[in-house]
């Protein structure tokens, strides 16, 4: 969804679309365990860790990805988009 890269899934983390709250908007969580039902948007892992890496999250978030790819309108955690600008 970010920077279009084939990878296995071990390499790869899942986001899914929450509601925040009840009829509220939907919201683009990190689903580490691959629990979460629905569609699922892949981004490539950062290194070892439970982040995404910063320049194919940044893509995904110029090219529109999460909503085109969730086939709804999402936010993003502040803080996730903050990480891109560091």
């Amino acid at each position: 969804m970010g920077c279009g890269r084939t990878a296995p899934k071990d390499e790869l983390l899942r986001f899914a679309a929450v509601r925040e709250q009840p009829g509220g908007a939907k919201l683009a969580v990190p689903d580490r365990d691959v629990r979460l039902g629905g569609r699922g948007a892949y981004l490539c892992r950062a290194g070892a860790g439970d982040a995404p890496r910063a320049d194919c999250l940044a893509a995904a978030i110029r090219r529109n990805g999460f909503a085109r790819t969730l086939r709804t309108k999402v936010t993003l955690d502040p803080k996730l988009v903050e990480s891109v600008g560091r």
